[in-house]
């Protein structure tokens, strides 16, 4: 079985190789009416992603999401492990910045939408899959300028995996659409905003993030990460507190009170911070 490279066991981390699939090449601001009624959006996504740009695409859709899947020949650059900044095929890039701007288009042209929106991008040769998941308003947001692009890039939750089961797969066998829950949303994008914090020029010579992972349960949220220090910082850095300070700034963005605690876990030490939701809305340690 194919092993992912280290820096390709979490490609949690927007920052280091996704960004540049995900820029819509189109910000528009102003009010657009209605072109599509929600029915409509699953047919007209294919139709678009068909004539347009000659991709071949399946859609599914459940309660809230609508599901997107794009069976590709290749996935992987071809000096995928040979150069550790090669990472993507640039025909893969073009193709799922293709079906963005696609989604983009039907999403704030429509009547109604879901909730939620996901590609999934299998290399049905080697058998990897890429998911990219965003949130509908927060695509609208940016379309109308409330929320900078860069922002709106962040905002995306992205998942790399190896998955023997695509092979061969061009009728989306193994999607397994399912109902995205803003709660699971929220903790995957924390927990890929810590690893882009500590890629921060601030934080990356001193400290080594190897895990950072974020779930919803019982009406907490839990996040544990692994960081190893490297270097001997200049002054003392609450890592503790580099990490609330993006649980606290998340959940404040999005205006999410529907729980009672987050837990913030240091797995190496197993040091343990437990917040409830006005501590972490305050965002300090006290």
């Amino acid at each position: 079985m194919m092993r992912l490279r280290p820096y390709l066991k979490s490609l949690a981390n927007p920052a280091l190789c996704c960004l540049s699939l995900i820029i819509f090449i189109f910000g528009c601001s102003s009010p657009i009416e209605p072109t599509y009624k929600e029915k409509d959006l699953p047919d007209a996504v294919k139709k678009i992603c068909k004539e347009e740009y000659n991709l071949e695409v399946i859609t599914e859709r459940t309660n809230n999401t609508l599901w997107i899947y794009a069976p590709l020949s290749k996935i992987l650059h071809k000096d995928y492990g040979i150069k550790e900044d090669k990472i993507f095929d640039e025909e893969m890039m073009d193709k799922l910045r293709n079906i963005l701007t696609t989604m983009g288009r039907v999403l704030v042209s429509s009547d109604r939408t879901p909730e939620f929106f996901a590609i999934l991008a299998s290399d049905i040769n080697l058998g990897l899959d890429y998911t990219i998941i965003g949130n509908v308003l927060d695509i609208k947001k940016s379309y109308a300028g409330f929320i900078p692009w860069p922002e709106a890039n962040r905002r995306y939750v992205m998942k790399f995996e190896v998955a023997p089961e695509a092979i061969q797969d061009t009728t989306d066998k193994h999607l397994k659409a399912y109902d995205i829950r803003l709660t699971d949303f929220l903790a995957e994008q924390i927990a890929q905003r810590i690893t882009v914090q500590f890629q921060e020029e601030s934080l990356k010579k001193y400290f080594k993030l190897e895990k950072s992972q974020g779930r919803f349960s019982n009406d907490r949220f839990i996040f544990e990460y692994s960081i190893k220090e490297i270097l001997k910082p200049d002054k003392k850095i609450n890592t503790f507190q580099e990490i609330l300070d993006v649980v606290s700034y998340c959940i404040r963005t999005y205006e999410f009170d529907k729980f009672a605690f987050a837990e913030i876990k240091d797995s190496l030490t197993g040091d343990k911070l437990i917040l409830n939701k006005e501590e972490v809305y305050r965002g300090s340690i006290m």
